[in-house]
């Protein structure tokens, strides 16, 4: 079972407590592990609609965070997901700067 608590309703937390509660009572051993998701710089690149190359330059710039693995960089979900939110913020507020531009001149 996988899960990303972050994204986990009450019914859900509820369902995971059960799910506990009953290994309990048999008498079972329950592993929980946790990992941070890592993405490659290509698969950065497919989501954002840019090139590898782009991603790996904004994480030599300092723009994207990521780890080293081994020679690889690697980009946690969460860091995609913050530098994604950002890249959409800064579209939508330049396209409004344009957007104001045709309307009212400069």
């Amino acid at each position: 079972m996988t899960v990303d608590p972050a994204h986990l309703s009450n019914e859900d937390w509820a369902r995971v407590r059960a799910f506990l509660d009953s290994a309990k009572k048999r008498g079972e051993v329950v592993d929980f592990s946790t990992r941070v998701e890592l993405l490659t710089p290509a698969e950065v690149a497919k989501r954002l609609g840019m090139s590898r190359s782009t991603v790996l330059r904004r994480i030599a710039d300092g723009d994207i965070l990521a780890t080293k693995v081994g020679t690889h960089h690697r980009i946690p979900l969460r860091e995609y997901q913050r530098y994604s939110r950002e890249l959409m913020r800064r579209m939508a507020e330049s396209s409004a700067a344009d957007i104001e531009v045709e309307l009212f001149g400069e």
